[in-house]
């Protein structure tokens, strides 16, 4: 993924504007500059996500390590 899109996402992220973050990751998939696996992964990030979890994410991307980052949404009721 280009480093700009990583860059326009994070500072998103940094203002707490999800949709903006997530109309930033569509257009990223539709353009191809992201695998989609990786980007629905990001998405639900972004979507379900405390603002910590998203920066993670983004940050995990932009290291260069796509699909070495997992978001596993947790129920709290399952841990009851």
């Amino acid at each position: 993924m280009k480093k700009q899109t990583l860059t326009k996402i994070r500072e998103c992220v940094a203002h707490g504007d999800r949709n903006a973050a997530l109309n930033a990751l569509r257009s990223a998939i539709d353009h191809s500059e992201i695998v989609p696996r990786d980007g629905v992964e990001l998405m639900l990030a972004v979507r379900q996500g405390t603002p910590e979890v998203m920066a993670e994410a983004v940050d995990s991307m932009k290291w260069g390590v796509p699909g070495a980052y997992r978001y596993t949404p947790k129920t709290e009721y399952a841990f009851a």
